[in-house]
């Protein structure tokens, strides 16, 4: 097997089978809101005072947000780009949904990683083949 298709074999098994959709498949009962997006990318801008700003791909800003627990939430919720999202009204259920997408992206990386290690003991490519993987994906790690 070669690298680029261990890359592939992992975009597909990955999409088909193990990711999670975020926050959909979090969160559960928690009271939530709905929160507008604008359908497009958005990037982590700068915190100033303690709020958080989103910008789209431009650079303008969209959101000022805050928390950085909740610039994350919008960020990972925004990986497929919808109209809108449920966000939690309690900051320590946001903090709770964003630790364990957090922990599935870690687990993420560990399958790959173990799988990489068997099939190229002397490689060591990992992080360049991982990143490949995540920007496929279209999955950030803040």
């Amino acid at each position: 097997m070669t690298e680029k298709e261990f890359l592939q074999n992992w975009i597909d098994k990955i999409r088909r089978d193990i990711l999670k959709d975020f926050p959909a498949d979090f969160i559960a009962d928690e009271a939530a809101k709905d929160f507008e997006l604008p359908g497009a990318a958005l990037t982590l801008g700068a915190e100033l005072f303690g709020s958080y700003e989103l910008n789209d791909i431009d650079g303008n800003p969209a959101f000022q947000l805050d928390s950085y627990e909740k610039a994350k939430y919008v960020l990972y919720a925004n990986r497929t780009e919808p109209k809108s999202i449920k966000i939690p009204n309690d900051e320590r259920d946001l903090k709770r949904l964003v630790e364990e997408y957090e922990k599935h992206l870690d687990v993420l990386l560990r399958l790959v990683k173990d799988d990489y290690e068997i099939n190229f003991p002397e490689g060591a490519r990992f992080m360049n083949i991982s990143n490949s993987i995540f920007y496929a994906l279209n999955l950030y790690r803040y």
